[in-house]
């Protein structure tokens, strides 16, 4: 009757064993997903800069000239969107189009003129949606673009 039982049958050796290693195979488990982007990473920054490098040229016949910025932020407020731009040195004037991310495609297109902070135009969106911003110039000279998740206030653009 006094038979001596292996270590490996008790259950209190597999929970001294098991539960710290389980926890290391979480650990690592962790590691790999924060390392590794997902697919929504990649569409919306596709590079990580902290300055990007816009060509602009102010007519056609001109040569483009590369101007440094760190993109614009784009928010609404009420029934206009506004675009703030993030430096000094960012051309002024453009067109947004927006774009909804599912089957339906809808487009709209926000014409934007100048205001005292950067620039604004009449238009809104379902903030519960997923949307594809585009911002370019009306001479198609640059062009930026994003993505707007659901329940954003704002975005950032980045060339």
């Amino acid at each position: 009757m006094n038979t001596i039982r292996s270590a490996w049958r008790e259950p209190m050796v597999w929970m001294l064993v098991g539960l710290p290693l389980a926890s290391v195979a979480i650990g690592f488990a962790l590691l790999f997903a924060a390392v590794h982007p997902g697919r929504e990473d990649m569409e919306t920054v596709g590079r990580v800069t902290k300055v990007g490098k816009l060509l602009v040229s102010a007519e056609a016949a001109q040569s483009p000239a590369e101007v440094s910025t760190e993109g614009v932020v784009l928010r609404t407020k009420g029934d206009m969107v506004e675009v703030l731009p993030l430096d000094g040195d960012f051309p002024r004037g453009g067109r947004l189009t927006l774009t909804l991310s599912d089957s339906s495609g809808e487009q709209r297109i926000v014409h934007l003129s100048p205001s005292e902070l950067g620039w604004r135009g009449v238009g809104s969106l379902d903030r519960d949606r997923d949307w594809t911003v585009r911002l370019a110039s009306d001479s198609g000279a640059w062009l930026m673009h994003g993505r707007w998740a659901p329940q954003a206030r704002s975005i950032r653009l980045m060339p």
